[in-house]
């Protein structure tokens, strides 16, 4: 059931756990929206949507800015692979370039 907490671990044994649960659809990977832990002690609120089942963007293969085309593939890996370093202002808005 791991989901890492990037703001605060360094484990690369952590984040291939979380891969390996994530690919095997276990605990909570099996949700098709997934709450992170840190969200549903706070009340369970649900975090922002994934992109539409017709993209083909996977955790693990992009991790710049230069590798991205659009702002939706930005946010995806903002959002659901938490690659923080898109976010280098820390506003929440990934790769400013292609978002704003």
């Amino acid at each position: 059931m791991a989901w890492v907490y990037r703001r605060y671990s360094r484990s690369r044994r952590l984040y291939a756990l979380e891969a390996e649960a994530k690919q095997a659809r276990r605990g909570l990977w099996a949700d098709s929206n997934p709450i992170p832990p840190w969200d549903w002690r706070h009340g369970g609120k649900v975090s922002k949507p994934s992109p539409s089942p017709s993209t083909s963007f996977q955790c693990g293969v992009k991790r710049t800015c230069g590798e991205m085309t659009s702002c939706e593939e930005a946010r995806f890996y903002l959002d659901r692979c938490g690659i923080k370093g898109l976010d280098r202002d820390r506003d929440g808005v990934p790769c400013e370039a292609l978002c704003r």
